[in-house]
């Protein structure tokens, strides 16, 4: 279902209609308004009865990431033309889904998450994958460079570069 895409986006205007759908959704998810009439009105309009059902998905996702994740996720804010390395990351995980590559994905997931994911991700994300190829929004893989050894700090953030999701931590 999905296409491949030889590199990673790293601007709003390099996406697909479904990739963008997706992060702005996201991002508004990550910033507490993802709850927003617009953006439910459009995943209503692009997926049909379907789309309330993968926005609330898309919320659980943010939510759970936001609770279980053990690593900081750079989101850049609402409006940005550019992508972090992080929304990038969150593209392939749902890209992967599509295609039904679930090693990528769980690889993706994991670095994502950092951490094992729980097994909610993988299904939120394959939830919303297939409703968004049901209504033929593609989601491309892109050739993703490794990421960096264990868990390591990212590079410092660029300026229209927030961070809503602070890192958890685990009770040792």
């Amino acid at each position: 279902m999905s296409q491949a895409a030889p590199d990673a986006p790293d601007r709003l205007c390099a996406l697909t209609r479904g990739e963008h759908m997706l992060l702005w959704a996201f991002r508004a998810s990550a910033f507490g308004a993802g709850r927003c009439g617009l953006v439910r009105r459009q995943f209503e309009e692009a997926c049909g009865p379907n789309g309330p059902e993968a926005i609330n998905a898309l919320l659980v996702f943010v939510r759970e990431l936001a609770l279980q994740g053990r690593r900081t996720v750079s989101v850049c804010a609402p409006g940005s033309l550019r992508l972090s390395r992080d929304e990038q990351l969150v593209l392939a995980v749902f890209a992967a889904a599509q295609a039904e590559d679930y090693p990528r994905m769980e690889a993706h997931l994991a670095w994502l998450v950092g951490a094992e994911p729980a097994h909610v991700f993988g299904a939120v994300a394959c939830l919303i994958a297939d409703t968004f190829a049901m209504n033929g929004l593609i989601l491309r893989v892109p050739d993703i460079a490794p990421a960096p050894a264990a868990w390591a700090a990212p590079d410092a953030p660029a300026s229209d570069v927030v961070v809503p999701f602070r890192p958890r931590i685990a009770a040792g």
